[in-house]
């Protein structure tokens, strides 16, 4: 049995024996890293971007190319990320925005830095909002007509380069960032109510949407970055549906209390607030930080 001294004694040798040890643990032990920086998302694109539609425009920062149209709707913002988004942008003017950016000082950072880029585009380079405007009543319009050729058959093929462009300039500027390219919704859903040629208008319509999804889509596959589509979110929500998440024109959005505001004529043809919550923001939930 141990004695009292001798005990004292062995425990003494064992709290320096711990007392070593743990100093040369500390010593040895790797140092400290410092924390992964926050992810940083970005937003670019045209007015389905800006979240035009959604709600009151705002002001934009003095840097970005003008003209800029934005709300606080956006899916971006909604997202958590950075709206740099401009309402009427084409493939070029994102590349613009994107290199206007990447020189402001502010900016800078964010964009060399970025995580995640969204880019929802190329509808303004082919022209579909004034195809759907142009046929919204009829298709069976002159004026319509020219708008779809002009639209699908001189405009569309011309897209594919134009995305290859865009995304080679994003890639050069943003090369740390996965990029994202969205599509866009289908504008209409036919209802028990409407005539056969109204039903014939929404149908025609619907493919142009689905031609331009697809160009994007083939697009961003040839590109080697994401495509995500937003068609099936915004099913049986289009103009003309018992819950419509698309700004409507007149007289058909009295209805649905989906007209524009008068001191927002853009918002037609665009998404509500709800169909950037709820179509958009579902959509992309998984691939943004």
């Amino acid at each position: 049995m141990l004695t009292n001294e001798l005990f004292r004694h062995c425990t003494a040798r064992l709290a320096g024996a711990l007392a070593a040890l743990a100093l040369t643990a500390g010593l040895t032990a790797a140092p400290a890293t410092a924390a992964d920086p926050p992810p940083i998302y970005l937003g670019f694109g045209d007015s389905y971007a800006a979240g035009i539609g959604g709600g009151a425009y705002k002001a934009v920062p003095e840097w970005t190319p003008a003209p800029c149209v934005q709300t606080e709707e956006a899916y971006s913002a909604m997202l958590g990320g950075e709206n740099l988004a401009c309402s009427g942008a084409t493939t070029a003017d994102v590349s613009a925005t994107v290199k206007a950016a990447a020189f402001n000082r502010t900016t800078a950072p964010y964009v060399a830095n970025a995580s995640v880029i969204t880019v929802t585009v190329g509808g303004n380079d082919i022209d579909a909002g004034a195809a759907a405007v142009q046929c919204a009543a009829s298709i069976a319009t002159a004026a319509c007509k020219a708008a779809l050729v002009n639209s699908l058959a001189v405009k569309l093929p011309q897209l594919p380069g134009k995305i290859k462009a865009m995304v080679a300039v994003i890639k050069t500027y943003a090369p740390r960032a996965r990029i994202v390219l969205t599509g866009y919704p289908r504008l209409f859903t036919a209802n028990a109510l409407m005539t056969e040629q109204q039903k014939t208008t929404v149908r025609t319509l619907n493919s142009a949407a689905d031609l331009l999804n697809g160009t994007i889509a083939l697009s961003a596959l040839a590109n080697r970055v994401k495509y995500v589509s937003v068609t099936n979110q915004f099913t049986n929500h289009g103009i003309g549906s018992a819950s419509p998440w698309i700004v409507g024109p007149e007289p058909v959005c009295k209805l649905s209390y989906t007209c524009a505001p008068a001191d927002r004529p853009l918002d037609v043809f665009h998404p509500t607030a709800t169909g950037y919550a709820y179509g958009y923001v579902p959509a992309l939930k998984g691939l943004v930080p």
